[in-house]
């Protein structure tokens, strides 16, 4: 069995980054402590680029978050607005009352393709029950910025928690986590300009608290809840979206606009054209109903130009629509801890760790779908089986200070291949039942030869360890389908040893 290491350990300073390969890190510091194509969503990003790939950037963990960033034409020159949304399942853990209310710090800082640091913004703020029920928070930092290319940091931070521990006495160690990438600023097309789509969550009263406001013209303006995950469907049935563009003639001219929805084959399944008032810019909020569209990833794009223009002004964005409530609701770091499970190569796994929601939930229902044992049925037994195996790996295999159970190695034996048909169990070996004994029967009887299992101690290694063995079954996971009809049997064998003698057992040999 193959198994892929992964490079996280259990904290809550959390710095999501890529590797220049583009292998996922999730990088939590601790001191002292496939028949299933990939969608080309996974290849949107440029080969080389470092960082968490196209906006929006999800963050897992206790103190996870969604980015999203939208540039929009100003008098000055050009706004970028960064968009931080904190889901109720983070801001749940952090509820106070009275004089305990709990704080939570967003701060952004941007920085030129040099490395120079341009701008750096902080909003801090209460934790109120009520935001735990709804959409959560959404925290709006804005900085003037020219066309180019940026790198952004957002980090969030809890600044009355401290750390406890050996490794953080005579330190204040705040909780935190923190994500950084590049983001575009565009250039001007032809002399006139249109923002980013800022994708939105509802479109409000502009004086609502929360809400952000757009103007398009002197007395009117637009009411606008930004939605930073991109991700509609279940919980929002309708697609919203605001765009500005800005002409740079002086004389008022009315505008047209178009907008359209594609999804991943470029097929257009949705799209409207309208008019605005005559004049120097255009602010427009765009809606679609998307309730009738299966999962998956989908591109919007808009088109605003005046009477007399040579050519459109065009937008461009990718968004997501998902049905599953684990799709809203789940932690992205423990979805891909599952597919590391699923999935062949480390590329496979960044690939879809780059996916929206909805892509992901996409690729789950195809990816299952072709192992379904019965598929005239409700159910997916092969995916309620390794669910169920995932569950019982981190309930019996979980331990304070090692992690996860399904990421021990007994777990990930177990839920490749499920109950041994036969366990051999020795927890204070003697006699002839030492694992210098065992060894050596294993030398004569098997081909594969044992290694470097080191024995230790006068007459006999007294290490515990367990031999579990598997005398030829269906692989439940894997990149080939399960099939119906007979297989031809193989008889497996793995050795697990407790070096400490704390019940950590490790994999030291297999015939696998």
């Amino acid at each position: 069995m193959e198994t892929r290491p992964l490079t996280r350990t259990v904290d809550v300073d959390t710095v999501i980054t890529r590797s220049p390969r583009g292998a996922r890190f999730a990088c939590w510091v601790v001191i002292g402590a496939l028949v299933v194509a990939i969608p080309a969503a996974g290849a949107r990003r440029d080969e080389g680029d470092e960082g968490p790939g196209p906006l929006p950037w999800r963050v897992g963990g206790p103190l996870g978050f969604t980015v999203d960033a939208a540039a929009f034409p100003d008098s000055g020159g050009n706004v970028l607005e960064v968009y931080t949304r904190i889901p109720p399942a983070t801001l749940a853990t952090r509820v106070g009352a009275g004089s305990e209310a709990q704080r939570l710090s967003v701060s952004a800082r941007l920085r030129n393709r040099f490395g120079a640091k341009q701008h750096e913004a902080s909003q801090e703020f209460q934790v109120v029950a009520e935001d735990t029920a709804s959409f959560g928070k959404v925290v709006l930092l804005r900085f003037p910025a020219r066309p180019g290319r940026y790198r952004l940091q957002v980090r969030v931070e809890d600044p009355r928690s401290r750390k406890r521990g050996l490794a953080y006495v005579g330190r204040t160690v705040r909780e935190k986590a923190s994500v950084e990438g590049e983001v575009v600023v565009p250039q001007a097309q032809a002399g006139r300009e249109i923002s980013d789509l800022e994708f939105a969550w509802a479109e409000t009263p502009a004086e609502q608290a929360g809400s952000f406001r757009r103007t398009s013209t002197p007395g009117e303006s637009v009411g606008v809840l930004p939605n930073p995950e991109r991700l509609y469907g279940l919980l929002a049935g309708d697609l919203r979206a605001v765009f500005v563009a800005r002409s740079s003639s002086p004389a008022p001219r009315p505008w047209r606009w178009a907008a359209r929805i594609m999804d991943a084959s470029g097929k257009v399944v949705a799209e409207r054209e309208s008019t605005g008032a005559a004049g120097r810019s255009l602010t427009q909020a765009v809606r679609f109903d998307v309730s009738t569209q299966p999962a998956g990833g989908y591109d919007l794009e808009v088109k605003a130009w005046q009477e007399g223009d040579a050519g459109a002004l065009s937008r461009r964005a990718h968004f997501g629509i998902a049905w599953q409530p684990s799709s809203w609701n789940t932690d992205p770091v423990e979805v891909e801890d599952l597919m590391h499970f699923l999935l062949d190569s480390g590329d496979e796994e960044e690939s879809f760790a780059r996916m929206n929601a909805g892509e992901q939930e996409r690729f789950l229902d195809e990816y299952w779908r072709q192992r379904d044992p019965t598929p005239d049925t409700a159910e997916n037994e092969a995916r309620t089986a390794f669910l169920a195996r995932i569950d019982h790996a981190n309930r019996t295999w979980g331990r304070a200070g090692l992690g996860k159970g399904m990421f021990s190695d007994m777990g990930r034996v177990y839920i490749r291949h499920g109950e041994p048909d036969e366990i051999l169990r020795q927890v204070i070996p003697a006699g002839d039942q030492t694992l210098t004994q065992v060894l050596q029967e294993l030398e004569v009887s098997q081909d594969r030869p044992t290694g470097s299992v080191n024995s230790k101690g006068p007459g006999g290694d007294q290490r515990p360890f367990e031999i579990w063995i598997y005398e030829g079954r269906d692989e439940l996971v894997g990149s080939a389908p399960i099939v119906a009809g007979p297989r031809p049997a193989r008889r497996l064998l793995f050795l697990f040893v407790d070096d400490q003698g704390y019940g950590d057992f490790r994999l030291r040999y297999s015939t696998e």
